[in-house]
């Protein structure tokens, strides 16, 4: 297993021990486990809606996953996906 370090490196700093904290796991009392906290998600999603919207653009509810999977790249980037729609957010 990594080291909390280790995957904390992978973590973007302004996220680090934020959002992203270290948990037991329900089923393994033992160990702990990164975690990412949903509780600003809303906020964030509503943001990233809005700021499309300030633009022009507009995101459908089928879009909601592909906008999800955005601000979770925003706070571990080192994950890869396939993106294969893109959102304005300048």
């Amino acid at each position: 297993m990594l080291s909390k370090e280790a995957i904390l490196d992978d973590v973007m700093a302004d996220y680090a021990n934020k959002t992203v904290t270290f948990e037991v796991h329900p089923h393994k009392p033992k160990e702990k486990w990164a975690s990412i906290h949903p509780c600003n998600h809303g906020k964030v999603m509503k943001k990233m809606i809005d700021t499309v919207a300030g633009n022009g653009g507009e995101i459908k509810p089928h879009q909601s996953l592909f906008t999800f999977l955005k601000f979770i790249s925003s706070v571990v980037p080192t994950i890869e996906y396939d993106f294969t729609v893109d959102l304005e957010l300048d």
